[in-house]
């Protein structure tokens, strides 16, 4: 069955594309109310799992249990912080792309997110009183 391309389709996908800060449903929804778009809020989230299912947007859950999600662009892993919640995006080097390849050889793979998750250095500093 084909996926129709709707205008609620074409506005959260282009509103991913130009976002790097990892938007919730709820900050999606924001932006279009603000903004004079109609689109509901489940709408929203059935286009995003829908984007998901198809491999073009990954969900990114934080220790806070919200789902945050990333358009898929290059190579790159995520680094989120189990106290603020910030999610940082950092590019896979071609060292670790190689290797990647190395000791998945074999394997076909069907979806890749790499989320490492911890203390971010602002968080750091604030918990050591610097």
């Amino acid at each position: 069955m084909k996926k129709r391309n709707t205008k609620q389709k074409e506005f959260v996908l282009d509103y991913l594309k130009g976002s790097y800060d990892h938007p919730t449903v709820s900050q999606i929804y924001d932006y279009a109310k603000s903004n004079g778009i109609n689109i509901g809020e489940v709408s929203i989230y059935r286009i995003l799992n829908n984007l998901v299912e198809d491999g073009v947007v990954c969900k990114i859950l934080t220790k806070d249990n919200l789902t945050h999600y990333d358009y898929k662009r290059d190579n790159h892993f995520h680094l989120i912080c189990n106290s603020c919640n910030k999610i940082i995006d950092k590019p896979l080097s071609l060292i670790f792309d190689e290797k990647f390849k190395e000791l998945t050889k074999g394997f076909c793979i069907t979806k890749q997110d790499i989320n490492l998750y911890g203390i971010c250095e602002e968080c750091k500093k604030k918990k050591n009183g610097i």
